[in-house]
């Protein structure tokens, strides 16, 4: 009986190790990618997110967030704050996401844009009671002044049309505290979206009844967007996993359980 050669003895042992290190790499990466977190940041704004009676994070943002996160085998920190903080955490962090916030062209370039997950119209409202708060238009609508959220997309546009904060705006850093100055008189009008606006009363305390929509002021695009500091590469992986949700219906199926409209 021969012995085996050297050389196939040596050839043998360089595939087996060869093989090693690419099971190693695999499972490496793999590792790697089960490990990677995102931070996702949230407001309580109904019903794109909410906390539910369980104390858990909820809504249609949060489910698509879940959703996409899963898909992309990506871990997710849900956490909720006021919009200011949200916003500030956003521009200066690495792997936040945050699912639902207005594009807007002053946005551009401040984030990743991964996904448009809504419509949005922006209007401005009054009390019914308030038969005397009577603007004609966004001109004549300067002469009160209008509740709206600190950093909130309403503020941005309404500030591109010429409103100032402090003189025509009155800003707030929650829908909380906006809603009960608005009601106690201390603002005559008030910037939400029409879509939202009856559910986001209700969460809050409020009969939609008691306002009434006035003047519409804007169209825009809610969108989920990654942290600029994170990865173009993750970015990407985003992008990818929600074309999947695209295709397969379950985005459509989220927005018809929620009641929000999509773009064509």
């Amino acid at each position: 009986m021969t012995s085996p050669s050297p050389f196939r003895r040596d050839g043998n042992q360089r595939r087996r190790s060869l093989l090693g290190l690419g099971l190693a790499g695999l499972l490496g990466s793999a590792r790697a990618q089960s490990e990677e977190r995102l931070t996702v940041l949230l407001e309580e704004f109904a019903p794109y997110s909410f906390t539910d009676a369980r104390g858990q994070a909820a809504g249609y943002a949060v489910e698509l967030a879940r959703e996409l996160l899963a898909r992309a085998r990506i871990a997710g920190d849900f956490e909720f704050s006021s919009w200011p903080r949200v916003s500030r955490r956003a521009q200066l962090q690495a792997n936040v996401l945050l699912p639902a916030i207005v594009r807007l062209p002053e946005r551009e370039a401040q984030f990743h844009w991964v996904a448009q997950i809504g419509l949005r119209q922006g209007w401005l409202f009054r009390l019914r009671s308030r038969s005397d708060v009577q603007p004609r238009d966004l001109d004549a609508a300067k002469a009160y002044l209008t509740a709206v959220i600190k950093d909130d997309v309403s503020e941005h546009e309404l500030v591109t049309l010429g409103f100032s904060v402090g003189q025509h705006l009155d800003r707030s850093a929650d829908y909380d505290i906006m809603l009960r100055k608005f009601f106690a008189g201390r603002s005559q009008l008030l910037a939400l979206n029409r879509v939202l606006a009856p559910e986001l009363l209700r969460r809050h305390g409020h009969d939609p009844q008691l306002i009434e929509p006035l003047l519409k002021f804007s169209e825009s695009r809610p969108s989920m967007a990654l942290s600029l500091p994170s990865s173009a590469s993750l970015a990407q992986r985003l992008r990818l996993a929600w074309d999947g949700m695209r295709r397969d219906g379950t985005v459509a199926a989220l927005a018809a359980r929620y009641g929000m409209p999509l773009p064509d």
